[in-house]
């Protein structure tokens, strides 16, 4: 059955609408991400060696590390990065032991769409070796601003994780350190949080170990 002339302006009007209201729908912002700590997206990939017979457990260098596409990004993370970039650098250990393949991935963040204890994240940093690692999650916050939330934050999760695993004994208090607050994990690391020394406005939560 053919449409009536009379019809068709106001159907094709709900079709203009229908259409408006999808491209609307397709750049509304995705939901908020709520990060914990300790979830620090992959920001970087290993490029497949050119041999099969490359040694599993040599590191690889520089050449087969590269940055993740945005659409290779966790699927939870790629709507809310902007770009990533890569800094990556071969060189020797301090006391000439070993080669190190120092990776410093850095993840820009569309603004107010990832949150740490309420607080917006802006950036997220992993710098990486063979023999320290050193996460960080950048808040768009001032540290006096942000620093009492992060404290309870990480001190009702440690204690949390201590009653899950039933290790009462577990020391779940920040500890007042020069520059922020500690709470040491092992002998390894910790966390870390702390002013970001580069920006006053942007407070650091750091995830960090080393050998």
């Amino acid at each position: 059955m053919e449409c009536s002339p009379l019809f068709a302006p106001a159907a094709a009007g709900l079709l203009l609408m229908a259409g408006a209201q999808v491209r609307a729908e397709d750049k509304a912002a995705p939901p908020l991400l709520h990060v914990a700590g300790g979830d620090f997206p992959a920001l970087v990939m290993v490029v497949p060696a050119d041999h099969a017979s490359h040694a599993l457990d040599v590191a690889p260098g520089c050449e087969r590390i590269r940055a993740r596409r945005l659409d290779e990004l966790a699927p939870g993370w790629w709507q809310h990065v902007v770009r990533v970039e890569l800094d990556c650098d071969d060189a020797m250990a301090d006391d000439d032991s070993e080669a190190l393949t120092a990776v410093n991935a850095r993840a820009q963040l569309h603004p107010e769409r990832v949150r740490l204890a309420g607080q917006p994240v802006t950036e997220v940093r992993l710098m990486d070796s063979q023999r320290w690692g050193d996460h960080q999650y950048v808040l768009a916050t001032p540290y006096v601003a942000a620093a009492p939330a992060l404290r309870r934050f990480v001190e009702d999760a440690c204690r949390e994780q201590a009653t899950a695993r039933e290790t009462v004994n577990t020391a779940c208090t920040m500890l007042e350190a020069e520059d922020g607050l500690y709470l040491p994990a092992g002998d390894a690391g910790g966390i870390w949080i702390h002013a970001d020394p580069d920006d006053d406005t942007r407070t650091l939560y750091v995830e960090a170990w080393a050998d």
